[in-house]
């Protein structure tokens, strides 16, 4: 498109503008707006930075389009040709991958772009009428970790979340009407005090050392949930003691190879093992054996 297109293209003018949906994934930064007001100011709406529009809203430029309202400045929009899937990649790439937004921001963003786009598991290809746009090529966790600059593991972290938020009515509508500021005040009303917790965990252990004690322990569970109380999140003594043993009989294998690998190097004192011994120390599946295997190797 040459210059002349694209003025024909765009409109002037300062109507009375909504944000797009897309739009709203991105924080809203008030010191932005008067930022870039105060350049607008000096230098009026640059031509080169058309707020863009779709579907009669504001697509990408709410700083823009609210900086130009404050400056009086005349704004220029320009509408945004292509699908709904396009848009949000468009919104994606001029944002996410440009500004400078916290890993908290990245994560907010990630919970809608997830929600409208879907998240391809192994094998997966279909498609989901109830996603925002209709595409057989749902992106993968990698797909999403590349378009956000985030390492996979965040957005498995992340996935996980934003499965718990859909599965849960209340956490959902607090999601959809506030973002996760919102979800964390629900969690927060539901936490129980530590006194509540205390409490809970002394009654979830007497029902599982007596069933005589049961039904009245499920009876004085159920008035905290009634209070909004999350009790299921509230660990008995017994919980506690079996998720340290679990722990603990998870790590009895690395905690062995670790000591096998000291006495080695003790025993050769080489140095290039301790190299090799450093490098297991990266959360990398497999790092420790594979360490451990060339010591041992090395060290015969």
């Amino acid at each position: 498109m040459d210059d002349e297109e694209w003025l024909a293209s765009v409109s002037t003018g300062k109507p009375e503008w909504e944000y797009h949906e897309i739009c709203l994934w991105l924080p809203h930064k008030p010191e932005t707006v008067e930022d870039i007001a105060n350049d607008m100011v000096a230098n009026g709406f640059r031509l080169d930075r058309a707020i863009a529009t779709y579907e009669g809203k504001i697509l990408d430029g709410r700083h823009r389009y609210e900086a130009s309202v404050k400056a009086g400045a005349d704004p220029i929009f320009v509408e945004f040709q292509g699908t709904k899937g396009e848009a949000i990649a468009y919104v994606t790439s001029e944002n996410v991958a440009r500004r400078h937004l916290s890993g908290s921001e990245k994560k907010e963003f990630y919970l809608h772009l997830a929600g409208a786009l879907g998240v391809r598991p192994h094998g997966y290809n279909g498609r989901n009428q109830h996603r925002m746009v209709d595409e057989t090529n749902v992106p993968s966790k990698e797909n999403h970790a590349d378009d956000i600059g985030v390492d996979r593991r965040t957005v498995t972290r992340w996935e996980r979340e934003r499965k718990q938020i859909a599965a849960d009515l209340e956490l959902s509508s607090a999601f959809d009407e506030g973002g996760l500021k919102c979800v964390k005040e629900v969690k927060k009303r539901r936490k129980a005090t530590k006194e509540e917790a205390n409490r809970i965990a002394k009654l979830k252990s007497l029902g599982e050392r007596s069933e005589a004690e049961s039904s009245n322990v499920g009876r004085k569970l159920d008035k905290y949930r009634d209070q909004g109380i999350n009790v299921d999140e509230v660990e008995s003594e017994e919980d506690k003691e079996r998720a340290r043993d679990d722990y603990r009989e998870k790590q009895r294998p690395i905690t062995e190879m670790a000591d096998e690998i000291a006495k080695i190097l003790i025993d050769n004192r080489d140095y290039k093992f301790v190299a090799v011994l450093a490098r297991a120390a990266y959360p990398k599946q497999g790092d420790l054996e594979h360490a451990y295997n060339l010591i041992t190797a090395e060290g015969n």
